[in-house]
């Protein structure tokens, strides 16, 4: 989880209502309009959302505004995003805005929806002048969807429209080999060659063709030159890994998916592919070990699962494989074998009663899958394929590794009389800043050029809560100053003289917060020297995280619309491992505070590590829509299909 910093701030501003009614008001929305599409064209993206966001506040049937947001969603691979402003696009408008169908294709594709992209594309040439790049992006999309006649078409008569490009003749190729046209890819191959003769990928293809020809050998040759080019190319390695296991060569093969590892630890693929040679090898343990990897990126593989079962049992780990065997059956009742396997290993377990019932069942399913209907198969074989599916993106040697990690608390921080820093006056610290004290924001990140506002209904504080403001601004001092045993004596102070305080709790909860953050980055040392306090074992931890949930629990029953309560709670609630409860508050936070990007930006992070990695997407598209540009990052890393 990141960690607070004391030198990086973020103004959040809460009283939009008041201050945004007004700008709103005067808003000339032409204007932002074309002040966004100077920002596309300069390429500053996340400039453009800003404007094109605020144009679609004030008028939410400003069509062009979704459209171009859509562009600048799509330039930052927010392809979630993106489709959800063509399609508001497409239906505010009409049925026939054609770039935005065009731009949607696009998305859809990024996103896997093959079908939905050829659906748009053929809108689009069903009414409108074709031109071949329109053939060629089609043949693309029925490709990936695996209609290689209808591809193979679409190439055909583009290249007779005179588009001919390396791409359309590898898209060709591969089309070909699929229909088993080998030849014909071949030739293909050669043409696109002889555009681009320095496209690794071109080799490797020509490799994947030979290979289906039986020529593994020259096929081999073909990966070697590609990775003469490329020598990242955790395609060519996997390739030449496939050929080499048809020419019996093991040890070659294991070479390469390790070095397919190397680049792309993530690839289940080739875990999954080293496991089954290590245990035709009988390196059981090795073979266990790769499929337990398989199954942390994708837990429901029943591949994996009933091949470790296999495995386990080779080694006696009995109730491991009685385990896994189980796992397998709970996915997917109609696996056959995986009850006649369990029936063996019952059996060994001299558990025979159970080893007849599961060969019982297991006759029992043979039979019905014998006697079912057409669609019925067709249901049962989808779910199957769902459950064996691994994850395999030969493109990650070549992505940068992002770091996904929470947003920290907002904490209070305190304006100097030099500071240019703006002041955040929420409901909570109205209460305590009046025109000669107007001390207090809330702040986790770097504030750069922001403008100072006043509120004009700030009311004036009595003599009582002027000396609160002061106890508490000394507290908030010894807190960013890391004395945390001394400010929470401030803190107690204050909530000793008034009970219903809400900030102070809020304040008290953060000091804890923070104390926990310092030990966690620096260590035991500099707590000790700062606060002469003894070690910290994890026990001790914990009853800080829940002293501070104590804490931020009382300041929202006493506050309950401050967001930024919900927002710190949620954290704190991450920390005891309690993620349902802090999607709960980052969802009342951002409820309360529809601008609040951290909260929707932590909701994703959770939601990706809960496995629901559509739902995280969307949260880091409305972080990225509101101005949080770290989510962009994210997105372009993790979030491509679903």
């Amino acid at each position: 989880m990141k960690n607070n910093s004391l030198t990086k701030f973020l103004l959040i501003f809460c009283f939009q209502i008041f201050f945004g009614i007004q700008v709103f008001s005067q808003l000339n929305v032409n204007a932002y309009l074309q002040s966004a599409k100077n920002d596309i064209d300069k390429n500053n993206f996340s400039e453009a959302i800003n404007k094109l966001s605020l144009c679609i506040q004030v008028k939410p049937g400003e069509t062009e505004a979704y459209f171009y947001r859509g562009i600048c969603k799509y330039f930052l691979n927010d392809n979630l995003g993106a489709k959800e402003d063509f399609d508001n696009a497409i239906t505010i408008y009409s049925p026939l805005f054609y770039d935005a169908y065009h731009y949607r294709s696009i998305v859809k594709y990024r996103l896997g929806d093959y079908e939905g992209s050829v659906k748009d594309l053929n809108k689009i040439m069903s009414t409108k002048n074709i031109n071949p790049q329109l053939y060629s992006e089609r043949a693309f999309s029925k490709l990936a969807s695996q209609d290689f006649n209808g591809a193979l078409s679409d190439c055909n008569k583009a290249i007779s429209m005179k588009a001919i490009s390396e791409d359309i003749f590898v898209c060709k190729g591969v089309a070909e080999t699929a229909l088993n046209q080998f030849d014909n890819a071949l030739r293909d191959y050669s043409k696109a060659l002889s555009i681009n003769p320095k496209n690794a990928e071109i080799y490797v293809r020509e490799g994947i063709t030979k290979s289906k020809m039986g020529s593994n050998q020259e096929a081999i040759d073909d990966y070697n030159k590609a990775l003469k080019m490329d020598s990242v190319s955790t395609f060519a390695y996997y390739s030449r890994a496939e050929a080499r296991i048809a020419m019996k060569d093991t040890k070659g093969a294991l070479q390469d998916y390790n070095m397919v590892l190397t680049y792309e630890p993530k690839n289940s693929l080739a875990y999954f592919n080293r496991a089954i040679l290590e245990a035709n090898l009988k390196n059981y343990k090795n073979a266990i070990s790769d499929f337990d990897k398989v199954l942390m990126l994708n837990p429901e593989n029943i591949q994996a699962l009933f091949n470790r079962a296999n495995l386990k049992r080779n080694i006696n780990d009995y109730q491991g494989a009685l385990d896994d065997y189980n796992k397998t059956i709970e996915l997917f009742p109609y696996f056959v074998e995986a009850y006649y396997n369990r029936a063996e290993l019952k059996k060994d377990l001299h558990d025979l009663r159970g080893a007849k019932q599961d060969e019982e069942l297991g006759k029992m399913i043979s039979e019905k899958n014998y006697s079912a209907t057409g669609s019925q198969r067709v249901v049962d074989s989808t779910t199957l394929v769902h459950l064996m599916a691994l994850n395999a993106d030969f493109n990650d040697a070549k992505t940068d590794t992002v770091s996904m990690e929470l947003m920290p608390i907002f904490y209070i921080a305190l304006k100097d009389s030099n500071s240019k820093m703006a002041n955040d006056y929420s409901p909570l610290l109205l209460k305590i800043n009046n025109e000669k004290n107007n001390s207090f924001f809330l702040t986790n990140k770097e504030i750069k050029n922001k403008t100072a506002y006043t509120d004009s209904s700030r009311e004036v504080l009595k003599d009582n809560d002027l000396k609160i403001a002061l106890r508490l601004k000394k507290a908030i001092q010894k807190t960013n100053t890391q004395l945390f045993n001394d400010a929470i004596k401030g803190y107690d102070l204050i909530i000793e003289k008034e009970p219903k305080c809400a900030i102070a709790y809020f304040a008290r909860g953060i000091n804890a917060c923070r104390e926990m953050e310092m030990i966690n980055q620096f260590g035991d040392e500099q707590y000790i020297l700062n606060n002469k306090t003894n070690p910290i074992g994890k026990n001790q931890k914990n009853e800080k995280y829940e002293k501070a949930l104590s804490d931020f629990n009382k300041a929202i029953e006493l506050e309950p619309t401050f967001a930024f309560g919900y927002f710190n709670r949620a954290y704190v609630k991450c920390q005891l491992q309690d993620f349902n409860g802090a999607i709960m508050d980052y969802n009342k936070a951002a409820e309360i505070n529809p601008d609040l990007a951290d909260a929707f930006y932590n909701k994703g992070v959770l939601l990706f590590y809960l496995k629901d990695k559509l739902n995280a997407c969307q949260n880091f598209s409305k972080a990225g829509e509101l101005g949080l540009k770290e989510s962009y990052a994210i997105i372009k890393k993790y979030c491509h299909q679903f």
